[in-house]
C-alpha cells in the first residue's frame, strides 16, 4: 500500500483550515504542533494541546505496525483500516464500561463533522423537516451550528430549522437554569403542537464549562413523543465519568465526544456514538477517505493518542481522581481571587458535585475598573503564546483560545480558559502527593503571574501612546 505519512503528517491528516501547519513554527491556528514540546506547561486542553511524549510513542508504534503490514492488494488499505477503526471502537467499550455489540459507532475527523451525522440520523429517524433546539453557538465548537443544518441538508434542500437558546445575560452571567429549561421546554412543545419533529442537543460541558439543559428536562422531553424526539448530548470535552456516558446511551441518546479536548490527543478526533436502537438509521460503516479515495489513517492515530490517555486515566481510582481535580479547582479558584485583573465566569452545573477541571476567566485591567476588550484579550493570548523559554523562566504555559462573551461594563468581550487534561492529572499521580501538589500549585502561580503580566503590559502600551512615548 502506499506510504503513511510521517509520524507529524499522519497527526494531521484529513484535517481542515484549523489543524493545517503554517509558518517556519510549524503550528497550527491554535498554536498547536503535532509533536510534543518540551517545557510547556498545557492549562489548553478545553482547545487543543501538544501531544504528550508516552501518546507520540503509542502512536509511532501504530505507524510502525501499519508498515509492516503493508500490500500491494488494492483491496487491503480500507479492509485494514476497517479493522483497526474496529479495534479502536472495542478498546473504547472496554475502557469505558460500554457493550460493544450493543453500540453503534462512528470515528469522525472533527466533534463538528459528529454533530452534523447526528442531525443527518435525525432526519432519518423523522423522515420529514425537523427543528433543533440548542444553547447559544458561541459555547459549542465554533462550526457546530452549521453542521447541524448542514447535516440536514436533502437533494439540496436544507430539512432543518435551527433555534438557539440563549445561555448568558447581556452581561456575560448565566440566566438561570430554570429560565433556560423553560425556554427549552416552550420551543420543544410548540414545535411538537405545529406537528415538527425536535432534536435537543444537551451541552455537557461547553466551551466556559456549563451543562444545559438539565438532564431532568431532557428525559421529560425524551418522554412528551419519543417517535418525534431525539436527544444528542455535545460531549466534545469528555470531562464526565464512564457512568454518565453510560447512561446517555442507556437513555437512547446521541453522544458526540472528543479525544483531542481533555485526553489531550490531537485535534480533529471525534466520533459519534448511539444505542443499538439507532442500527436501523445508522450508516453502513466505511472507512475515512481522502481527496484522492485512499483511508485516512491519521483519524485512527489520533484516536491511538487519545485511548492511550484514557486507558490510564479509566485505571486510576475514581478518589485518586477526584483528589487531584480537587487540588487543581482549590488552587486555581484561590489564586484567581486574589487576581485584580482576573476574575472566573459563573457557571451551571446541573447539580454537578465532582469538582471541575475547566474553568474560564474573564478579564480585566490590572486595577480590576473594566472589563478587557475583544482586541485586548486576544492580544494577551497572542502575547502568552507566542513566549519562549527564557533563562530566568523554567516554564512556558499554554491556555485554551478566547472565546466571545459579553463583558461586565455591557461592551463585546471574551474570557481565556485555564483546564486540567487528563495527561496533566496521571503525571501528577505518579509523584508523592505533596510534591504533586506543589508542583500544581506553582504552574497555577505561573500561568495566572503570566496573564497578570501580560495585562499590565497593555496598560503601560496605553500610557505610553498617552503620553507620546
Amino acid at each position: 500500500m502506499p506510504e503513511l505519512p510521517g509520524l507529524s503528517a499522519l497527526l494531521v491528516q484529513g484535517g481542515d483550515e484549523r489543524i493545517a501547519l503554517q509558518g517556519e513554527r510549524g503550528q497550527n491556528k491554535y498554536g498547536v504542533s503535532p509533536a510534543p514540546r518540551a517545557g510547556l506547561v498545557e492549562f489548553s486542553s478545553s482547545t487543543a494541546s501538544h501531544i504528550s511524549a508516552e501518546a507520540w510513542a503509542a502512536v509511532d508504534a501504530f505507524r510502525q505496525r501499519m508498515h509492516g503490514e503493508c500490500s500491494d492488494d488494492p483491496d487491503h488499505q480500507p479492509a485494514l483500516w476497517q479493522r483497526e477503526a474496529q479495534r479502536i471502537r472495542t478498546s473504547f467499550c472496554t475502557t469505558w464500561g460500554l457493550d460493544a455489540a450493543r453500540l453503534s459507532w462512528h470515528l469522525h475527523r472533527s466533534g463538528t463533522d459528529a454533530h452534523a451525522m447526528a442531525s443527518a440520523l435525525s432526519l432519518r429517524k423523522f423522515g420529514r423537516p425537523f427543528r433543533i433546539v440548542m444553547g447559544e453557538a458561541s459555547e459549542t465548537g465554533s462550526k457546530v451550528a452549521q453542521a447541524l443544518l448542514e447535516g440536514s441538508r436533502q437533494q439540496g434542500k436544507l430539512m432543518a430549522e435551527l433555534t438557539e437558546i440563549a445561555i448568558r445575560g447581556a452581561d456575560g452571567a448565566c440566566r438561570s437554569a430554570q429560565a433556560i429549561d423553560q425556554d427549552f421546554l416552550r420551543v420543544v412543545r410548540q414545535s411538537l403542537a405545529e406537528d415538527v419533529p425536535v432534536m435537543v442537543v444537551r451541552v455537557d460541558e461547553s466551551k466556559s464549562g456549563c451543562c444545559y439543559p438539565g438532564q431532568a428536562l431532557v428525559q421529560q422531553i425524551a418522554a412528551i413523543s419519543p417517535q418525534h424526539t431525539s436527544v444528542l448530548v455535545d460531549c466534545s470535552q469528555l470531562r464526565c465519568e464512564a457512568q454518565v456516558l453510560q447512561d446517555y446511551l442507556a437513555r437512547h441518546y446521541l453522544v458526540v465526544l472528543t479525544g483531542s479536548k481533555f485526553y489531550g490527543a490531537p485535534a480533529f478526533c471525534g466520533a459519534l456514538l448511539g444505542g443499538a436502537d439507532w442500527a436501523a438509521v445508522w450508516p453502513q460503516d466505511a472507512p475515512d477517505v481522502d481527496a484522492q479515495g485512499q483511508p485516512n489513517f491519521g483519524v485512527l492515530a489520533r484516536w491511538e493518542a487519545a485511548l492511550y490517555a484514557m486507558q490510564r486515566y479509566q485505571r486510576l481510582p475514581a478518589e485518586v481522581r477526584r483528589e487531584w481535580l480537587a487540588c487543581f479547582e482549590d488552587a486555581l479558584t484561590q489564586r484567581v481571587a486574589a487576581s485584580p485583573s482576573l476574575g472566573l465566569l459563573d457557571v451551571l452545573r446541573d447539580g454537578r458535585g465532582e469538582p471541575r477541571s475547566l474553568f474560564a476567566l474573564r478579564c480585566r485591567d490590572r486595577r480590576g475598573q473594566r472589563s478587557l476588550s475583544r482586541a485586548e484579550v486576544e492580544t494577551v493570548y497572542r502575547h502568552l503564546n507566542q513566549m519562549q523559554p527564557q533563562q530566568a523562566q523554567e516554564h512556558v504555559y499554554a491556555i485554551g483560545q478566547p472565546v466571545p462573551c459579553m463583558g461586565a461594563d455591557g461592551q463585546r468581550s471574551q474570557y481565556l480558559r485555564v483546564s486540567l487534561s487528563a495527561p496533566m492529572l496521571l503525571m501528577l499521580a505518579q509523584m508523592p502527593q505533596e510534591q504533586g501538589r506543589a508542583w500544581l500549585r506553582a504552574r497555577i502561580d505561573g500561568v495566572v503571574g503570566a496573564l497578570e503580566e501580560e495585562i499590565g503590559r497593555l496598560d503601560q502600551h496605553d500610557s505610553s501612546a498617552a503620553t507620546g512615548d
